[in-house]
């Protein structure tokens, strides 16, 4: 990327610092006062020079560390472990510093995943980071590469998993993309810059699929620090889509096209025991895959099948066993086509009976029709323990949000009898969480202002309040409630809404009619197909739960986020039903950020 981090950081705010390191020296702050911020201002300078590494000598909080109030948002062991990560969406963005009448700075910082938001210690000056930050190039030049070769056809350029810079041959080579199309690994499209290296900097493109056929350049090349892998900027020579996607993508997602005349292959013999398989359409051209099928113990120019008797007539039959073989081979030949060939069908398993062994046989197909299967997501707490049972999951409706869980819980007493009571409720407490998501996505929390309606002021935190203190009719706190009965209650309401985003999921995003699971109709799938489906796209890999709610005992939220990963999958018929498809989860991610309102388009898989 061929740029690097200045030391430096913003002009004006080194002045600041001095002025408060003057107003902390004329301070006679006593031992137990709290720190007061003498300024607070947003950062200007390039934005590209305020990446920065947590390097957990200090922690993440609300507010500067000494201020009253600051709550802890990351521990000091939780940021070490950040340190030496791997992953880019653990690099950080620095964009306010604020210094306190003690000379102490500080900076509010975000991970480039925004996982982690708040402020931490920065060292007694504003000229470069310190504390618990340090400058952080999240691109690194390349080590040089030997240019061993001069050539530039696609045999001699093999992309994968080189880390070194390129060679003269590579850097000619013209390359298209290989898997042009959705996915958000660095594979499909062209970013602005590499993924993860600079903050919420992404994709030119969604969807890369009509550049497919686009030829490329290399411009640049670079490194990512933390993942180690190449990325090369490329340029496009060609926009058969009439928009150029200029962009970097990670070089091992470039195929170089071939600069030499193509030849033309060689046929392999048929081995004299085999049948080679071609399917061709109406008009004698091949359709899918070749394939050749070996008889056990066959001479050159015997019959695949037999010719039997069946109902007083003669018929051409295959065994069960090599209508099984036969199949798996037929699907894999077709894969994709729209084409089908059941050998249940008489007529079909009959004309691939009388194939020869030792030679090619040629057999018609008609396409069938295409149909899109849709799997059944459902999620367990164990991959391990069978005796858990997986609970259906539902999509969250887009209207309001559709990254928050907004489904209606009920809290129930805990007994009928008194004495085991512990929660002291004498009714079902139900609470619908839809209530609480405001039309434009925003959570809906108490409004205190004096102009606001009964209803405003009645919002999420006074709702539960009242849940926990069981507020009679009234609008007195019920007395008989106990501190150990409002604990309890907290406990079963929290329950109550992990329980109910466990089963709830946000919908993929970026996904076509073509992202979707498909085959013939009646043709069959095995539980691998699915697994590899779901295994491809990384929107259907791992899946997130709705943010939901996490109250104390003063009714205050904060959020917690499920993530699901694909784990099992059942097989099937297209067109026959839902396939059933198991996700795992874990403990949840803590404290994360309510999400602006998202609105999912796209298809999806799931039913």
């Amino acid at each position: 990327m061929k740029k690097s981090l200045k030391k430096t950081l913003f002009a004006g705010v080194a002045a600041l610092s001095f002025v408060a390191v003057a107003g902390v020296s004329s301070t006679n702050a006593s031992a137990k006062s709290y720190a007061k911020v003498t300024s607070n201002k947003a950062l200007t300078t390039d934005a590209t020079t305020r990446n920065v590494a947590v390097n957990g000598t200090n922690a993440l909080y609300t507010k500067a560390g000494t201020l009253k109030g600051a709550k802890t948002v990351a521990t000091k062991t939780t940021l070490a472990s950040l340190k030496n990560s791997k992953q880019g969406q653990k690099n950080f963005r620095a964009y306010r510093v604020a210094t306190t009448n003690r000379g102490s700075v500080y900076y509010k910082v975000v991970s480039f995943d925004k996982t982690y938001r708040g402020w931490i210690y920065g060292g007694k000056s504003v000229t470069a980071f310190a504390g618990g930050i340090a400058s952080f190039s999240t691109t690194t030049a390349p080590a040089a590469a030997a240019n061993t070769s001069s050539s530039a056809s696609s045999a001699s350029i093999n992309t994968q998993g080189q880390t070194t810079a390129l060679t003269d041959a590579q850097k000619n080579a013209t390359y298209k993309i290989t898997k042009a199309g959705t996915a958000n690994d660095g594979t499909a499209t062209t970013y602005t810059y590499p993924a993860w290296t600079e903050y919420k900097k992404g994709r030119t493109v969604t969807d890369a699929t009509p550049y497919a056929n686009d030829t490329f350049k290399v411009t640049d090349q670079t490194t990512r620090t933390r993942e180690g892998d190449l990325w090369v900027k490329i340029a496009d020579t060609n926009a058969t889509n009439g928009q150029k996607i200029n962009g970097w993508i990670k070089y091992s997602a470039l195929t170089a096209t071939d600069q030499t005349p193509a030849k033309t292959p060689a046929t392999t013999p048929v081995a004299d025991n085999a049948v080679r398989v071609t399917f061709v359409d109406a008009s004698g051209k091949q359709v899918g895959k070749s394939f050749d099928y070996a008889k056990t113990g066959a001479a050159k120019g015997a019959t695949l099948g037999t010719l039997s008797t069946v109902d007083g007539s003669y018929q051409w039959t295959l065994t069960d066993a090599q209508k099984s073989d036969l199949k798996a081979l037929i699907n894999t030949a077709l894969d994709g086509t729209g084409y089908s060939f059941d050998l249940n069908n008489t007529a079909n398993a009959a004309a691939l009976a009388q194939a020869k062994t030792g030679a090619e046989t040629k057999i018609a197909v008609t396409k069938g029709s295409i149909v899109y299967q849709q799997l059944t997501p459902y999620a367990q707490t164990s991959a391990s323990d069978t005796s858990i049972t997986a609970s259906k999951m539902s999509p969250i409706a887009a209207t309001k949000n559709g990254s928050v869980y907004q489904g209606t819980v009920t809290v129930k007493p805990t007994s009928t009898t008194a004495a085991d009571n512990t929660n002291g409720l004498a009714n079902d407490f139900t609470l619908d969480l839809s209530q609480f998501v405001n039309t434009d996505g925003t959570f809906q929390k108490d409004d205190t202002a004096a102009t606001a309606t009964a209803a405003a002021k009645n919002g999420f935190k006074t709702t539960v309040a009242n849940y926990l203190n069981y507020v009679d009719t009234t609008g007195k706190d019920n007395a008989t409630t106990t501190p150990a009965q409002k604990a309890q209650r907290v406990k079963d309401l929290n329950a109550a809404f992990s329980n109910g985003a466990a089963t709830s999921y946000v919908a993929p995003a970026n996904l076509a009619f073509t992202d979707l699971f498909s085959g013939n109709n009646g043709a069959t799938y095995s539980s691998n197909d699915v697994a590899n489906y779901i295994n491809g796209k990384a929107q259907l890999k791992t899946l997130k739960s709705g943010v939901y709610p996490v109250v104390d005992s003063d009714g205050n939220a904060t959020f917690n986020q499920y993530t699901f990963n694909f784990n099992s999958a059942n097989g099937g018929t297209f067109g026959s039903g839902a396939t059933r498809v198991v996700y795992t989860y874990g403990d949840p991610a803590t404290n994360v950020n309510y999400p602006t309102k998202t609105v999912s388009t796209t298809v999806s898989p799931f039913n």
